[in-house]
């Protein structure tokens, strides 16, 4: 009986110790994300028409941690010179490398109607203001993290 004893001590021990372990690892990881940098690498205008236009934000995500992190998905709403002109979502999941950085594409489509009348010109020719507001999703056992993000630069002409 006294072996038996010993044997489920040892046995609860070293669970504790793996869920210790393992949770220690899950805390690193989630305190790691907010290391993450979030850039916009470019923006492009893909296509334009009489009733829309197609741009492409390109997010460069920078990894400076020492272990891969996973992005899940990124949702953003897009404003030009301050005006929104709508949200959009990448459900795309990237890991990026310890150390390394990845350019993730983030596609946005402009119909000519509404506020985007008003800014029109701008994105067809250049010369705006944008900026990006967002947030990139870590999935993790503990729960979601999420890294906002708040860009601003100009349109190319």
């Amino acid at each position: 009986m006294k072996g038996t004893t010993i044997a489920i001590i040892a046995i609860v021990i070293i669970i504790l110790v793996a869920a210790g372990a393992f949770g220690y690892q899950q805390y690193q990881q989630r305190a790691s994300l907010k290391n993450v940098q979030i850039a916009v690498d470019g923006v492009q205008v893909e296509g334009v028409n009489l009733t829309s236009a197609s741009l492409i934000f390109s997010l460069r995500i920078t990894n400076p941690n020492t272990n891969a992190v996973t992005i899940d998905r990124t949702d953003y709403t897009v404003f030009i010179n301050n005006i929104s002109l709508g949200s959009g979502q990448n459900q795309e999941k990237v890991t990026i490398p310890a150390g390394g950085s990845l350019v993730i594409p983030q596609p946005f489509n402009v119909s000519y109607s509404g506020a985007a009348q008003s800014v029109w010109s701008y994105i067809t020719q250049g010369g705006a203001e944008y900026r990006l507001v967002g947030t990139a999703y870590f999935d993790t056992l503990l729960g979601t993290v999420g890294v906002p993000y708040n860009i601003t630069g100009t349109l190319e002409g």
